[in-house]
């Protein structure tokens, strides 16, 4: 630049010495000149004035100051133009770039460095005004400032001293901000040292704006004072203006892309979750529905997206959902219910359900969004959980019951069998007592039916083919039921062994299937029953309350018939309950298949329709070792026996009772109703005695207690515990612990007279053996 300016000077001199020299020559040799050619010699004696010299010193000085003060015009001229060229090239470059880089941070990055790279200037950045307490400046973005002053600018929008820096006023202001020279500059005394350490001389700062609000500023320095014109600093405002447009259309592109994820990640959740979801807009016009509700509802999306929801299959078939969601069309608050809905086919499933409004800007219903979870499962649980606790109500209080019963029925039974071998059968009075005995071992019948219905019988374990008492059964039903009703029946497993009471398993099939046929005696249909494998997961365990994993055997029972109400299939186990007309049932069969199938560790549940018809499924614990069957041998009638019995009951009458009926069977009995008495008579003589019947439940020692002192003085002494109670509300009396005492048998009462025979026989023999 000096050289520059050092040639124009010299050439500016050398045109104004030329002109001197050319106008002194001129002057002094211009007369002879003419008078030679003018031929008058008298022209070239004519001498020149001081004038002229005065006039050719002044000219060629004003020829001089005009060419210095051309070229000077022309050099700032040509700097200008420079800058403005210089700035067209940036705010090409930077428009170029807008339409090119897709992020924010790289787009700013982009700018600084063409400021730099293109428009010539020494460094520049960008800041963001943060909105915290101190209102800070955080750089965002630079280029050309590596290892200056940024790093520990500590500069602010405030205003404060640090706030007044070019960046802070710009974006405080939201104006353009002009320091021509930083050195000098007092409101720049923070950063004097570190921007004469980096060489930067003057700076702009151009507020970046969006809304009406500034929120950051494109600072850019130079190393030359007033560095930036009039005309470059309208260049960059618009430049600027640019950015800040440009930053703001991809801020918007950001959000827009991110709102257009979220509503496909939305979109995506709702298709995908297990909720049901339906949207009307606010005329009810039905606009979106997930897979989840046309599942639920059973109704494919194609047929209700675009129909009102007063036309909406689903609406029509749930009148009491449908109307809770007109009470939130009218009132546009929210609800939150449990409902019971219908399927297409008529199956009925539970739904909790959230029926919401959703409002505009302007405050006005948009839509309505209605979600609902199908509830069916838990709801099932939770009514088998009930049953369950009535069963175990009912278990406490029948086997609380069942002790006294059976001591009173076994009263009756013992001395009516008696009474009747002593009265002739041509007598007046042997029907009348034949029927108290029938009566009798009806309440026997009855207090089992109760303890099977509370699931506290000991069943013995049978390995048994379900499929062969299926066919049995129905082959006793083609002959009872009308022929309008058909029976099919379809076996898909490997085996089909259970361990189980087959007589109990036959009661099962047989009252289900009698059930369904009194459901279809009017109208007719179809008794399907169905055999099949199952294997329950530790996942699917969580359905079927009480069960383990493993594998299972499933047992369905369906017919076509009525169906039942909601109500009543939440009651059909509990006993006494009927829907039949009086006289035709009991209400106790239901109980009663409830509680074998508990019994045997299985599930039993129910479901159905109604108009529909009626399904019962029952889960079984499959068994797959090929142990044979064993029979028991019948035993003949015992006419007599041998040997001393010693029996112990608290019962008075029926100690009396049945010290008559074994010594009429044959055997010494000594009786005794007292527990301490009777361990006191045998320690007199432990020998005496072959056999010892005790009851369990007594004051001051039980039976098990007292068997156990009685085999502590003689260890080989036979023991039958008899007991009133059953082994659900005492467990001394099942027949495993009891054994584990050395007590040979248990039998509960009443007992007849048949059985307790053949149990002393059989103890008394191998005795003898």
């Amino acid at each position: 630049m000096a050289n520059k300016l050092i040639t124009s000077r010299f050439t500016c001199l050398t045109i104004a010495l030329g002109y001197f020299i050319i106008s002194g020559i001129w002057t002094l040799y211009s007369d002879k000149l003419f008078s030679v050619l003018l031929n008058q010699p008298i022209l070239a004696e004519r001498s020149v004035g001081s004038s002229h010299w005065f006039l050719i010193v002044l000219s060629t000085g004003m020829l001089y100051w005009f060419l210095r003060y051309w070229d000077v015009a022309m050099a700032e001229s040509e700097e200008s133009l420079r800058k403005v060229n210089r700035s067209l090239r940036s705010f090409s470059e930077c428009t170029k770039a807008m339409t090119r880089v897709d992020d924010e941070l790289k787009l700013m990055e982009e700018i600084c460095r063409i400021c730099v790279e293109v428009g010539g200037h020494r460094m520049a950045w960008v800041a963001f005004g943060e909105d915290n307490q101190e209102k800070s400046l955080r750089s965002v973005a630079h280029w050309g400032a590596e290892g200056c002053f940024l790093e520990n600018l500590h500069a602010s929008w405030a205003d404060t001293e640090r706030g007044r820096g070019p960046a802070g006023t710009s974006i405080r202001t939201g104006k353009i901000v002009v320091y021509h020279n930083l050195l000098t500059n007092p409101l720049y005394r923070p950063w004097r040292a570190a921007v004469e350490k980096c060489g930067y001389t003057s700076c702009i700062a151009l507020p970046l704006i969006e809304d009406g609000k500034a929120f950051g500023s494109l600072v850019i320095f130079d190393e030359q004072p007033h560095a930036v014109d009039v005309e470059e600093a309208q260049l960059l405002e618009e430049l600027a203006g640019d950015l800040s447009y440009g930053i703001k259309g991809l801020r918007l592109k950001t959000d827009s892309t991110r709102q257009i994820e979220e509503r496909l990640m939305l979109a995506t959740v709702m298709d995908q979750t297990s909720d049901g979801v339906i949207t009307f807009d606010a005329e009810g016009i039905i606009q979106y529905i997930n897979p989840s509700f046309a599942d639920l509802c059973g109704v494919p999306a194609k047929e209700g997206i675009g129909v009102s929801i007063h036309d909406f299959e689903c609406s029509k078939r749930n009148p009491v959902f449908y109307r809770a969601i007109l009470g939130v069309f009218s009132s546009n608050e929210v609800l939150i219910g449990h409902f019971v809905n219908k399927k297409r086919d008529g199956t009925e499933y539970d739904i909790d359900a959230r029926v919401a409004p959703v409002f505009g800007r302007s405050g006005q219903v948009v839509r309505y969004v209605a979600t609902i979870r199908n509830v069916s499962e838990s709801i099932g649980l939770q009514r088998q959980l009930r049953q369950a606790q009535k069963m175990e109500a009912l278990a406490t209080l029948s086997g609380g019951i069942a002790h006294d019963f059976n001591n009173i029925l076994a009263i009756i039974i013992t001395n009516m069998e008696m009474t009747l071998e002593d009265v002739p059968e041509d007598s007046h009075l042997y029907g009348s007592l034949e029927l108290v005995l029938k009566a009798g071992l009806r309440g026997k019948s009855l207090v089992k039916q109760f303890l099977t219905i509370s699931r506290q019988n000991e069943q013995p374990e049978k390995i048994i083919q379900l499929e062969e008492i299926i066919g049995e059964c129905l082959s006793l039903l083609r002959s009872t039921l009308p022929a309008t009703i058909e029976l099919r029946k379809h076996v898909d497993t490997e085996s089909g062994r259970i361990v189980a009471d087959p007589t109990q398993i036959n009661q099962v099939i047989m009252n289900l299937c009698t059930n369904a046929g009194d459901a279809m005696r009017d109208k007719g249909g179809v008794l399907d029953i169905s055999l099949s494998d199952i294997h329950l997961s530790t996942e699917d365990i969580v359905r079927y309350p009480g069960l383990q994993s493993g594998k299972y055997i499933k047992l369905i029972v369906a017919d076509s018939g009525h169906g039942m109400t909601r109500e009543v299939m939440d009651r059909i186990f509990d006993p006494f309950y009927t829907t039949k007309t009086q006289g035709k049932g009991t209400g106790l069969g239901l109980s009663i298949v409830h509680g074998i199938i508990k019994n045997h560790h299985g599930n039993i549940v129910v479901n159905s329709i109604l108009d529909v018809g009626t399904t019962f499924t029952i889960l079984l614990p499959k068994v797959e070792r090929e142990d044979s069957e064993i029979e028991g041998a019948a035993i003949a009638k015992v006419i007599s026996g041998r040997g001393h019995i010693l029996f112990v009951d608290d019962e008075v009458d029926y100690v009396a009772g049945m010290k008559v009926a074994l010594e009429r069977a044959g055997y010494t009995v000594t009786a005794e109703t007292d527990s301490k008495r009777t361990l006191e008579l045998f320690r007199k003589n432990p020998d005496r005695f072959d056999l010892v019947i005790t009851d369990q439940t007594m004051p001051h020692m039980t039976g098990v207690m007292l068997a156990q002192e009685l085999l502590s003085i003689r260890a080989d002494l036979p023991i039958v515990l008899c007991s009133g109670s059953s082994p659900g509300t005492d467990t001394a009396v099942s027949p495993a612990t009891a054994k584990a005492s050395g007590i040979r048998e248990v039998l509960m009462k009443p007992v007849e007279r048949s059985e307790i025979h053949r149990v002393i026989q059989q103890l008394l023999k191998l005795e003898s053996d």
